[in-house]
């Protein structure tokens, strides 16, 4: 197999798996006809490590992802890929723009971590040519950006929090638990809070105005060009 990892230091958050990890978390998703012929780890993301994946049996390129290991992610980012996995119903309105889930393992007996097989979408990342059009050509770009943001925001859900949980009654306590577990995140890693706290402790005061949401809805955030 042409396995080639992205290089890394041994202390970086992302850490690579092995070619015989790969190989055995091809065995599990697609079983023996398949035989993985090359395994290209993906720049650009900072949470998960990703895989190009081209293999016998297979009509053609899929994409692994593996979570960090457990006790790497913080309380704020507890177990993403199984929240992301959770959010794939919701996502009916724009199911045509999305990769399709082939495999997914939360039993970490491979690697110690989770990890997800989705089907290869065609296409180069926003941030490698979008600098190549003319400007008044982006207005376009960030329009259908826009319209796919307010067709996920439009999906009504049955509780606020995270998809996977955990739940909350109002939109103010699922506020306020993601703001104290970031400052928490923050302290952890030695770094002053004070400010995170602060916003937590606003948004406890001030709890009504939040909660003058009543409806929860599907929010997307980091919309910037690398997603």
């Amino acid at each position: 197999m042409d396995f080639r990892p992205v290089p890394r230091d041994p202390e970086a958050f992302q850490q690579s798996v092995t070619a015989e990890d790969i190989h055995a978390i091809a065995l599990r998703a697609f079983g023996r006809g398949v035989r993985i012929t090359s395994a290209v780890e993906l720049g650009g993301g900072m949470y998960n490590n990703t895989y190009r994946l081209v293999a016998d049996g297979l009509d053609g390129p899929v994409i692994l992802r593996i979570a960090p290991a457990p006790q790497r992610q913080f309380a704020s980012e507890h177990e993403l890929m199984r929240n992301e996995y959770a959010t794939v119903p919701f996502l009916a309105p724009i199911a045509d723009l999305v990769p399709r889930v082939l495999a997914a393992d939360w039993s970490q007996e491979i690697t110690g971590r989770d990890w997800m097989v989705q089907s290869h979408l065609d296409g180069t990342p926003a941030p490698d040519r979008l600098g190549d059009y003319p400007r008044t050509l982006w207005q376009g770009f960030f329009a259908q950006l826009g319209t796919i943001t307010k067709n996920i925001h439009a999906v009504a859900g049955p509780r606020f929090g995270p998809v996977a949980g955990p739940c909350y009654a109002t939109w103010s306590e699922a506020v306020l638990a993601s703001l104290t577990a970031i400052a928490d995140d923050v302290s952890r890693v030695g770094l002053d809070a004070a400010d995170v706290r602060k916003a937590a402790d606003l948004a406890a005061e001030h709890h009504k105005v939040l909660d003058e949401i009543t409806e929860p809805r599907l929010l997307t955030g980091d919309l910037w060009t690398v997603h």
